[in-house]
């Protein structure tokens, strides 16, 4: 399958994903998971770049550009499940003081769309230098969030 092809049927499933996400969450429980998912999702992708910008896995210009795709897109998607009410208490590292400063909060979640987005152009451009540098803020952004964020 060409990498065209399967960015295509990723564009089909994530946007079918994304449709979920803007629907109400029958339970708290649901609204941690989904979130929970795409975050493991982001996690993976991320990792295939941080070892190619690390020199760990050879540059593959597609393959870059394939998991930067993907990391933007899932970067839109967690944040109303995150501000669900009760989704603070049960299995979740989301710390209560994002539903309180939910303005702070989500300032921090548009920094990683638009990291992200910045991430995905770079990478199209096919500048490897570039995409280290956008990589390095995009993992900034993830860190200032969890640090400030995240349950420990």
């Amino acid at each position: 399958m060409s990498v065209s092809l399967k960015g295509v049927i990723c564009a089909i499933v994530l946007t079918a994903i994304g449709g979920v996400a803007l629907a109400s969450f029958p339970k708290s429980e649901d609204a941690i998971k989904y979130r929970q998912s795409v975050m493991t999702v982001i996690g993976h992708h991320f990792g295939a770049l941080a070892a190619v910008v690390k020199e760990q896995t050879p540059y593959d210009r597609k393959a870059v550009e394939h998991n930067a795709m993907v990391i933007k897109t899932m970067a839109e998607l967690p944040w109303d499940a995150m501000m669900y009410p009760g989704s603070v208490k049960g299995h979740t590292t989301l710390k209560a003081s994002a539903l309180k400063e939910k303005d702070k909060f989500m300032g921090v979640a548009r920094e990683l769309e638009s990291a992200t987005q910045k991430l995905e152009e770079t990478a199209a451009d096919g500048d490897l230098s570039t995409v280290t540098a956008q990589f390095g803020k995009v993992a900034g952004v993830c860190k200032a969030c969890h640090s400030t964020f995240r349950k420990r």
